[in-house]
């Protein structure tokens, strides 16, 4: 429970000074998207950063799907913004490796969302004969990998002259350890719920007498 409020006084490292720039809205909602919606979205099943750990877990998976819904529309507003951004400026898209891992992790997102739809309307691909534990292993998976991709490609971010201009010292080391933690976290939760645990299988106890003699038989 204490993890929230760090995330949210940290957060602030990722908004922009000028909020009345055009450009300052691409970061400012993409850290909103998958910084904070994302991210929340994720460890909503988490028993131990979760704010609603007693509820449901049919509740929390709906919770989590409109959170998700969320983070892709501001996703979605701050790809456009730079998008338009760049055309008014007459400017080259996905240049820099920053632009190039952003697009990346936005088409894998949509794809991830469109994954998570059909987890939640099966009877949609029933006739592909997966089953609904299968589905779940696979989404959180994919899950994992477009978190990764979303750190890697704030991490360029911070590399950037704008980030670099904005934020120096304190500020900018402040903003890597927030993202480091949140990439912990994110790791620690999909796999300690999705990976197989190493169950120690107890023997049977001897109970009947002839189950003694086998016993017996097998230790000469």
């Amino acid at each position: 429970m204490l993890k929230h409020p760090f995330r949210v006084s940290r957060f602030s490292d990722f908004l922009p000074a000028d909020q009345t720039c055009l450009f300052s809205w691409h970061p400012t909602l993409m850290a909103i998207a998958m910084g904070l919606l994302m991210f929340e979205a994720i460890t909503v099943f988490s028993p131990s950063s979760s704010l609603i750990v007693s509820w449901q877990r049919s509740t929390k998976a709906n919770i989590h799907g409109f959170m998700i819904a969320a983070s892709m529309c501001a996703a979605i507003a701050g790809f456009v913004v730079i998008y338009y951004n760049k055309e008014l400026n007459n400017k080259e898209h996905f240049t820099t490796w920053h632009g190039t891992m952003g697009l990346i992790t936005f088409v894998w997102a949509c794809v991830q969302c469109t994954g998570g739809v059909l987890l939640k309307y099966n009877w949609i691909i029933s006739s592909w004969k997966i089953r609904l534990a299968d589905m779940k292993l696979y989404h959180a998976t994919a899950g994992l990998c477009a978190f990764t991709f979303v750190s890697i490609t704030i991490v360029l971010a911070l590399f950037s002259d704008w980030f670099n201009s904005v934020a120096t010292g304190t500020t900018w080391w402040g903003a890597f350890a927030t993202l480091g933690c949140l990439s912990l976290m994110v790791m620690q939760q999909i796999t300690t719920a999705y990976l197989p645990q190493s169950r120690i299988i107890k023997p049977k106890p001897i109970t009947s007498k002839q189950d003694k003699r086998k016993e017996r038989k097998k230790q000469k």
